[in-house]
């Protein structure tokens, strides 16, 4: 053994001198520390020594030491001792081998475990661990922290490391260094040894399950200087995630036991711990690329989401409590989002959308071709699994699927969000969802459950549905299973019991308010799909998708309430309950937009809201804080209004300060300017389309004029005067159009216009008329206010470009119209110099800007058919159907009224053949007594419909045929008699209970209908469509034209025809007059005494119809005719 120089000697004495004595146990205070000077100090204090005392002092001075560097801003000469003292090392081991390397300490750790010297045992790994630590913050030393690190992970190593992990579970003081040594072993130089102390798992994972749970178990927070075993042992885990090679981690990550012990129990730890296990996670795991999408699903699945969601909960004080930071809730929720939405985590799969796994919808061609041949048409029947998937829904995310349902939407409105994302990520788990909460909703209370399960249910319908409902590129030959899709729209759980009782709920008003709101989105989403089911018909499959549509609209309306009910929750609600009754009155307009079936089979007293609030109108203030909800409700009051066929727009009766028409203006004039107000914008335009009272030939422009007009004056002056003006005007324009086109044509021709000029509207010309009466009755107040507003209407036609000269005629008749009044001729002289700010004009083109669809299927007019009709000369001739004599003989009397022998015995009335008319009326008479004597239901009101029928033709029989019209009249009024529930039958009955005898020279009905309300208002459109078809076929010779002519018909219909006539009764008007001209003199009598020719270019110059100019251009080529050239002087031409 080699000597000891002197020098050496003395070194070790005088520091052995100055050690103090203290028991094994005992630890030496700071002051008692050797304080180190040199590298070769630190050597000779670091050798090996088996005085276990001595050594353990040692160890804390050096211990002291690099505390001293870690806590000092400026520690260089530390560490330039440090790094002296490994250069000693190295030379002193003789060779590069790493696991020489600080071989003392390892020796004495070894030592301590010999001699079960606890104290010792523990503290050379803490040392170790600080050494570790030193060393990773200086780049110099680096490489002798890899040296050192790889002669603690050296296999003679593990025995120590496994007892140290082993320990005791209260040994903290024995766990936590091995396991904050591993951890600054995984984390030192970016990780270079995290693989290498992962493949030592035998010894590195010693124990980590069990030390995974042991907990701060002290009183208050767990201080983050002192961490519990769990929490150093989650940090090892953690850096070894931030640092394994990508094979490695894959296979670390298939560690069930240790992660989801891990992860269990989130809510006992600190907020620190907590945020860097969501950290680490999110950062090196989620957003990891390298990582394959099967390792993450290993870590991610359902239970290690759902204790990540129980972080919701999370109720610590958190000591980062800054604006900056998120909270743990927020990190918990902005760590799953990322998990389930995104489709690199690895939970989020590819999916169907609306088709369930497993599920074959696309048919091979042969049966696609066989789906539209008419000898083979497979029907919903064929497809065995279109109502199945009510109970159990298979899906693709099962793990996202487990995970939502362990969800507490009422809990907290993140929850709420976080399902809502899933399910729009992942459609298919919709259905899936709803049909496994069988408590979904429980009887209305107002509760946090309750609202936020409502809540959900409005977010989850508010979703969109997948595009081609999640099938591919393009819509499968096969629509999605029905239950599936009726989840999406609305929820079964939600069904219609429940809602009736929510809706009847009256002790709060808030259950009624969700529900409606509820109700809403799931109309806006049955359209949706309604629109996609359009889409889909034009696939090979059809005529399925056809059926699908019906099938579905079928079982949505016997989900949903009558809507009776929602009327009258309407009914109930406050006039201080804004928020609810806006969106009660949207709900009641979307019955009517989407089902009108439902909205129309009962009578709901809609009519009367309406009334109600036309006559209250007034008193809504719209310009207060609550003006726009106010505007909200009246929009879709007049929404409802405007699908209901027997509303008067221009009526003014009944108490009403205004017209409807023009309290719709109003509220446009009123309403805040950032409310656009669509709906109501496009019930106005499909009035005035009807009426036409303003030129919407090429855009709408004329009427945001109008609104900007009367906004205007309202904003300057009170104008309750102007108001009964303007509204007299439109009243008047409406109801009598054809005075006023003959007004605008006798101005024209004033002008001296070769051709017709379509620039000004027909209320100008009802309000030039109207003036001089205004001007009569009106103070000079109202008659300067009345005279800006007529200023600023013809200043508009200059801005949108109509002819000047025929503004310019027109201006000066209303001036010469006020000759007594100069303060007002001064004023509308100046009608050039007004400025109108266009720039907040929004023109809407015409064609797309149209009114909604009529909510009664009107019959389809093919529109160029009007031209053929010239060319036939009236209906066929009767007597070719002659065989209805013999036909009804060998039926029952039922079969006779329901097959139509009865209506057709009733028709040859009519035949040109005196026999074939007798012999009707004898088989007439017979069917009368047979029915009479029968058992038939409606027997008796049929049979006095054939009494007074053959009262009024025995006599005339023989000598002329029954006028069509009358035949015709008996013919409908049969299908009437044998429906009590037809809206026609209580007005037939009073028609044949008031003579025995008709007048055949009065048209039976025809004032009552077009004059008279009917009994219920919805059924107005129903009535005048059935009068029409009446007059259509009941016209079809000169006998029944001259009748025509006398009782005024063609004036009435002419006239109508602007005024409450859908675009489908308007078709039939024109094919009626088309009718009309094909019969002999009837060309001439309609041009001649109506000005038809006249009336159609107006008409077409106010509107786009083609059916408007496909009669006028059959007319044209009529001209010839010897009487319309000496009536029109030669002005109307072919």
């Amino acid at each position: 053994m080699v000597k000891r120089s002197s020098s050496s000697a003395e070194l070790i004495e005088q520091l052995h001198s100055k050690r103090v004595k203290v028991s094994d146990s005992a630890f030496p205070s700071s002051e008692n520390f050797l304080k180190i000077t040199s590298g070769k100090q630190l050597q000779q204090l670091l050798i090996f020594n088996q005085d276990l005392r001595h050594s353990f002092n040692d160890i804390q001075s050096f211990k002291s030491f690099l505390d001293a560097i870690i806590a000092e801003d400026d520690s260089k000469a530390k560490l330039l001792i440090l790094k002296e003292y490994f250069e000693t090392q190295r030379s002193f081991g003789g060779d590069e081998n790493s696991e020489t390397f600080l071989n003392d300490l390892i020796k004495t750790w070894s030592f301590a475990s010999q001699s079960n010297k606890e104290n010792l045992l523990s503290a050379v790994p803490a040392v170790l661990a600080l050494l570790l630590r030193v060393i990773s913050n200086s780049l110099e030393l680096s490489t002798f922290g890899i040296k050192l690190g790889r002669n603690i992970l050296h296999k003679d190593q593990h025995e120590l490391i496994k007892r140290g992990l082993s320990a005791n579970k209260n040994k903290e003081y024995m766990i936590s260094p091995i396991l904050r040594l591993l951890r600054e072993l995984s984390m030192l130089d970016g990780g270079a040894l995290a693989n290498s102390v992962y493949k030592a798992r035998n010894a590195t994972f010693q124990a980590l399950t069990r030390n995974l749970t042991l907990r701060y178990t002290g009183n208050g927070i767990e201080d983050l200087r002192r961490p519990s075993v769990r929490t150093n042992t989650v940090r090892f885990v953690l850096q070894l995630v931030k640092h394994l090679s990508t094979d490695l981690k894959r296979d670390f990550l298939s560690q069930r036991d240790i992660f989801s012990t891990l992860i269990r129990d989130l809510l006992d730890d600190p907020p620190f711990l907590v945020r860097d296990i969501l950290e680490t996670f999110q950062a090196f795991v989620l957003k990891d690329t390298l990582l394959p999408r099967d390792a993450k699903t290993k870590l991610l699945n359902s239970k290690f989401l759902i204790n990540i969601a129980s972080l919701y909960r999370y109720d610590k004080l958190d000591e980062k409590n800054d604006s900056t930071t998120l909270s743990i809730s927020e990190s918990a929720h902005e760590f799953l989002m990322l998990a389930c939405l995104s489709p690199d985590s690895g939970v989020l799969m590819k999916q169907s959308g609306l088709y369930p796994r497993g599920l074959a919808v696309n048919l091979i061609n042969e049966n696609v071709t066989h789906i539209n041949n008419n000898s083979f048409n497979f029907g919903l029947e064929s497809i065995r699994w279109i109502n199945n998937y009510s109970e159990k829904v298979p899906v693709r995310n099962i793990i996202l699927s487990e995970f939502i349902h362990s969800l507490r939407p009422w809990s907290s409105i993140r929850q709420t969000q976080l399902i809502t994302s899933i399910l729009k990520a992942a459609p298919e788990l919709i259905a899936d969802y709803f049909s496994s909460k069988n408590n979904f909703l429980f009887d209305p209370k107002l509760t946090a459950s309750w609202v936020g399960y409502s809540n959900l249910i409005y977010n989850t319908i508010s979703l969109s549905l997948p595009s081609f409902f999640g099938f591919d590129d393009n819509y499968a030959n096969l629509p999605p299973p029905l239950p599936i899709l009726m989840d999406h729209i609305l929820p079964r759980k939600f069904s219609q019991k429940l809602i009736v009782k929510c809706l009847g709920y009256s002790s709060n008003k808030l259950i009624v308010f969700f529900t409606m709101r509820n109700m809403c989105m799931s109309f806006r989403k049955l359209k949706a799909a309604l629109q996609m089911f359009r889409e889909a018909f034009r696939s090979s499959s059809a005529v399925i998708w056809t059926q699908y549509a019906s099938i579905v609209i079928e079982k949505f309306s016997k989900q949903i309430p009558a809507i009776n009910h929602v009327v009258g929750a309407y009914r109930r609600l406050d006039p201080s309950n804004i928020c609810q009754r806006e969106v009660s009155t949207k709900l009641i307009s979307l019955y009517y937009e989407i089902l009108p079936h439902i909205a129309l089979e009962t009578n709901s007293g809609v009519s009367s809201i309406i009334a109600d609030t036309l006559f209250n109108i007034d008193k809504m203030e719209l310009r207060s804080q609550d003006g726009v909800l106010h505007a909200l409700e009246l929009e879709n009051i007049f929404r409802i209004a405007g699908f209901s066929p027997g509303m008067r727009w221009f009526s003014s009766g009944n108490g009403l300060s205004m017209s409807p028409f023009l309290a719709m203006l109003r509220l446009f004039a009123l309403a805040p300017r950032g409310i656009l107000l669509p709906r109501l914008k496009s019930v106005l335009i499909s009035i005035i389309h009807e009426s036409q009272i303003l030129q919407t030939s090429s855009s709408n422009a004329e009427l945001d004029f109008l609104i900007m007009n009367i906004r205007t004056t309202m904003d300057q002056y009170e104008i309750s005067d102007v108001f009964k003006y303007l509204d007299s005007c439109i009243s008047r324009c409406a109801t009598t159009p054809t005075k006023y086109i003959f007004m605008l044509e006798e101005l024209i021709s004033e002008t001296k216009r070769e051709s017709y000029d379509t620039s000004l509207s027909l209320l100008s010309m009802a309000m030039l008329e109207q003036w001089p009466f205004h001007i009569k009755v009106a103070d000079i107040s109202t008659i300067k206010k009345t005279s800006i507003f007529i200023s600023r209407y013809l200043a508009s036609f200059i801005n949108l470009k109509k002819d000047k000269k025929i503004v310019k005629a027109l201006s000066k008749k209303f001036i010469t119209a006020c000759a007594d009044k100069p303060e007002a001729q001064d004023i509308i002289k100046c009608y050039k110099n007004v400025v109108i700010d266009v720039s907040t004009l929004k023109y809407e083109s015409p064609i797309t800007s149209r009114s909604p669809k009529c909510i009664i299927s009107s019959p389809k007019v093919v529109q160029k058919a009007n031209r053929a009709i010239f060319e036939i000369s009236g209906l066929c001739d009767l007597s070719e159907n002659n065989n209805a004599l013999v036909k009804w003989r060998n039926k029952d009397i039922e079969d006779i009224v329901e097959d139509g022998h009865l209506k057709n015995l009733i028709l040859l009335l009519s035949s040109k053949y005196d026999n074939i008319r007798r012999e009707a009326l004898i088989n007439i008479t017979k069917v009368s007594h047979l029915l009479k004597e029968s058992k038939f239901e409606e027997r008796d009101q049929i049979w006095l419909l054939l009494q007074e029928l053959h009262e009024s033709v025995k006599d005339t029989i023989d000598q002329k045929p029954l006028a069509s019209i009358f035949s015709y009249f008996a013919y409908y009024a049969v299908d009437v008699l044998k429906d009590p529930s037809h809206f026609l039958y209580p007005k037939i009955n009073q028609f044949l209970s008031q003579k025995p005898v008709w007048q055949l020279d009065q048209i039976p009905l025809m004032h009552r209908i077009m004059d008279e309300a009917p009994s219920i208002d919805t059924v107005i459109y129903s009535e005048r469509e059935w009068l029409l078809n009446l007059f259509f076929d009941g016209l079809s010779s000169e006998v029944d034209l001259e009748i025509f002519r006398k009782r005024m018909i063609f004036e009435r219909i002419l006239s109508c025809y602007n005024f409450g006539f859908g675009q489908g009764l308007q078709n039939k008007i024109l094919n009626l007059l088309a009718r009309a001209c094909s019969i002999k003199g009837g060309f001439s009598t309609l041009v001649t005494r109506f000005s038809l020719v006249t009336w159609l270019e107006v008409h077409i110059a106010l509107s786009s119809s083609t059916a408007l100019q496909d009669l006028h251009q059959g007319l044209l080529k009529l001209c010839t005719q010897k009487r319309v050239k000496v009536w029109s002087k030669g002005t109307i031409t072919s």
